[in-house]
């Protein structure tokens, strides 16, 4: 896609409108969403709240994909349908819906062959609602703007994994706490935001720390330029960022960081944040709160932290010896892989190249056990 906002839509309205059509009128918007009980009325206001928060041009950008469908003779699509394609992360992954998969690390200098960074992530959500039968790889090249891509869905002008021309990767993972909100951006176009925006690792983080919040969310963010990355961890409360060795990360909430790598699942490493977690947890189950202390081995039982330790503990087995091939078998491994693994990918911005396997329909298999294509983005980010 290429032009102004509304060309761009336009563009990807017109190229995906069988697609697009399907996945909102007859696959997972409806099954992830009208099927498990969601009406449209909850929907609409939901989503209402968060548009509030859209920027103009990525409005005129939903009007475009709009005018393209009409183009293609799709005229049974509303725009409000293109609306709840964006909204989608926060209306069903709000409170106790959220998927307990998703994993993410970065890691360059002393653990790749060269130094460069490596980003690696699998996007554990579902795979059973066919949200893979509308996956493509979406290349945005805005009038004026920086070149980048994000590995989606048809209909949606934002996504959950991507990178720029300026060496940018972003990666995320739901982590669901007691403050959560719909009055925000939401996720798909806060990320666009950072790969639309960024040229640094620190405007990155920054302009993550001023988007406004909505629902629980851990971050990777790398940068190929350093080569560097932070974990982020973010809810409506506030963000909190973590470097390479951070003083945060720690034994007093039974985590330890590393050098020269981040990485993150499903649950805060941040005390506060953990603590909430933790009370949502034991209130659910019925049992009592107990302090910090008496929670780590609680913790230290739950598959996010299981996944959390065994990464950094594969990464620490490979000194000096991650390249892609190495990098692709985290994200294949127990207990990374997930039956549940919609996308999976491994990228490379030094070189311009993103791995990516998707996962497969009829039957529904996990992205990690397909085969990973690699991507030359070096073409489009010129």
């Amino acid at each position: 896609m290429e032009g102004a906002p509304a060309e761009m839509g336009y563009q990807h309205g017109r190229m995906l409108a069988k697609t697009i059509r399907q996945m909102i009128k007859e696959g997972y918007i409806v099954k992830a969403l009208y099927d498990r009980g969601y009406t449209d009325e909850y929907i609409l206001t939901q989503s209402a709240r968060m548009e509030k928060h859209f920027p103009p041009e990525y409005i005129e950008e939903m009007q475009g994909i709009l005018k393209g469908l009409r183009a293609a003779g799709v005229d049974d699509v509303r725009y409000e349908d293109i609306r709840t394609a964006v909204t989608n992360a926060e209306l069903s992954h709000h409170g106790p819906d959220a998927p307990p998969g998703c994993s993410n690390f970065a890691a360059w200098g002393k653990w790749t062959t060269d130094g460069r960074l490596l980003h690696g992530r699998n996007l554990d959500w579902n795979i059973d609602r066919g949200a893979q039968d509308g996956a493509v790889i979406l290349v945005w090249r805005p009038t004026g703007g920086r070149p980048f891509m994000m590995v989606g869905w048809t209909g949606g002008i934002g996504s959950v994994s991507g990178m720029n021309s300026d060496g940018i990767t972003f990666g995320e993972m739901t982590s669901s706490t007691s403050d959560e909100t719909f009055d925000g951006l939401p996720l798909t176009l806060m990320m666009r935001r950072v790969l639309e925006k960024a040229r640094t690792l620190d405007e990155a983080v920054q302009i993550v720390r001023d988007s406004p919040p909505t629902t629980g969310w851990n971050f990777v963010i790398g940068d190929g330029k350093i080569p560097g990355a932070r974990a982020l961890e973010r809810d409506a409360a506030g963000c909190e960022v973590y470097a390479p060795m951070d003083p945060n990360e720690g034994e007093q909430t039974g985590h330890w960081a590393m050098e020269d790598a981040v990485r993150r699942t499903n649950h805060p490493i941040g005390a506060e944040k953990l603590k909430k977690v933790v009370a949502r947890y034991c209130q659910r189950q019925g049992i009592p709160i107990p302090d910090m202390q008496a929670a780590i081995p609680l913790l230290q039982q739950q598959n996010s932290w299981q996944r959390y330790d065994w990464l950094g503990r594969q990464i620490q087995a490979r000194p000096a010896g991650m390249d892609v091939p190495q990098a692709l078998q985290l994200l294949a491994n127990s207990p990374v892989k997930a039956g549940s693994t919609l996308h999976s990918w491994v990228f490379d911005p030094k070189n311009k190249a993103a791995y990516v396997a998707i996962a497969g329909s009829n039957p529904p298999a996990p992205a990690w056990s397909r085969t990973y294509t690699r991507i030359d983005l070096a073409q489009w980010f010129k």
